[in-house]
């Protein structure tokens, strides 16, 4: 069952991604300036190349939220969700979520797998990590969308959280997807989860007069061995 609005698709200017050279080096086991000019030039030059090639786009819909005593679950109109209790949690005292999806389009993965079939594995890995930060860029863009519809109604905004992250199972992309129109953004959806293109990600983002948005997040989750972890975990 659908949420009966229509989702809204703000406008997405690539120019306003931004992508640290320095984060790509961090993911990359740079420490102490240790990778060499070459693969820095290399950085450069793919977050150059991926944006170049990148067709950003994001939509999104407002819910209420309705009332659920589950330390586990949300519910909206229609669908109850199973993020979790760590997501659930950082959902205390919001009124309305935004549920959303974002995509690189398709060819900023092309590029990878171009360089990959090339032989170029240090190229190709490279423009895999900048793909993904651009979607993590696209997720922020729209996430100020959202944020400005807060503002707008006396309301504040949480994080965001997606599906597959602190213990919200995957396949719960197929109940987000179904509030959506049909190859919403170009984005579909496999019966196994996974989407395509796969440089695209979904979530949600509550909305409300007394919720908390966090610096970050990577202390309320589990997931040890994320290349984006900002914290450490013992």
């Amino acid at each position: 069952m659908r949420i009966p609005v229509e989702p809204s698709f703000p406008d997405i200017d690539k120019t306003e991604i931004l992508i640290e050279p320095g984060e790509i080096l961090r993911l990359l086991g740079n420490q102490n300036d240790a990778i060499d000019e070459h693969t820095k030039d290399i950085v450069n030059q793919y977050i150059e190349k991926s944006l170049e090639v990148s067709l950003p786009r994001g939509a999104y819909l407002i819910s209420d939220l309705l009332v659920n005593k589950s330390v586990h679950e949300i519910t909206v109109p229609g669908i109850t969700f199973h993020p979790g209790s760590i997501i659930r949690s950082q959902l205390d005292h919001a009124e309305k979520i935004a549920l959303f999806m974002v995509t690189a389009g398709p060819d900023a993965e092309i590029l990878t797998r171009l360089l990959m079939e090339k032989g170029n594995y240090l190229e190709g890995y490279i423009a895999d990590l900048v793909a993904s930060s651009i979607v993590e860029g696209i997720a922020n863009l729209l996430e100020e969308h959202v944020r400005l519809f807060a503002d707008n109604i006396g309301m504040k905004i949480t994080n965001r959280y997606s599906p597959g992250y602190c213990s919200w199972n995957v396949e719960e992309q197929q109940k987000l997807f179904s509030l959506f129109p049909e190859n919403c953004c170009g984005i579909s959806l496999s019966s196994s989860s996974l989407m395509s293109p796969v440089k695209s990600a979904t979530g949600i983002i509550g909305i409300g007069k007394k919720v908390v948005y966090r610096d970050y997040t990577c202390e309320i989750c589990t997931f040890k061995n994320c290349h984006f972890r900002k914290v450490r975990v013992s």
